[in-house]
């Protein structure tokens, strides 16, 4: 240990043996090891972060590109630009000779019920039963 002075905070020993000591900004507890002095919980270390640098907000929402989900795994995409992609690498030398690529929106499939999927997996035993008596 070091020879300097800890400041010690207001802390206690629960039943379990386990310290507990308070943080320095808020004065919420947080579990401690015995060696600890002081403590800045998780929370107010976010609040400080936040008024030293506030230019570096956290982003909750990823911005979209506009193209379609998988793109980049296409042989041949065209964007509404004329950006040409093979495989996801951008060509840039085809730049505005071929058309937009037109995707295909995805089909939506019916949410079965309780039901349904009992008759369903009824069925492919059915299938499953007669294609073994059929050997």
């Amino acid at each position: 240990m070091s020879t300097k002075k800890i400041e010690e905070r207001h802390s206690f020993v629960d039943e379990c043996g386990q310290r507990w000591l308070q943080c320095k900004y808020c004065y919420e507890y947080q579990k401690v090891e015995e060696w600890v002095g002081a403590i800045t919980c998780g929370d107010c270390v976010v609040k400080i972060d936040l008024i030293k640098f506030p230019g570096t907000a956290i982003k909750k929402q990823k911005v979209s590109t506009g193209r379609p989900p998988g793109w980049h795994f296409m042989n041949e995409f065209v964007d509404k630009d004329g950006n040409v992609f093979h495989k996801g690498k951008e060509q840039p030398e085809l730049k505005g000779t071929l058309p937009p690529t037109k995707v295909k929106p995805r089909k939506k499939k019916k949410k079965l019920t309780a039901d349904e999927k009992l008759q369903r997996d009824i069925n492919k035993w059915k299938k499953r039963k007669k294609l073994r008596r059929g050997k």
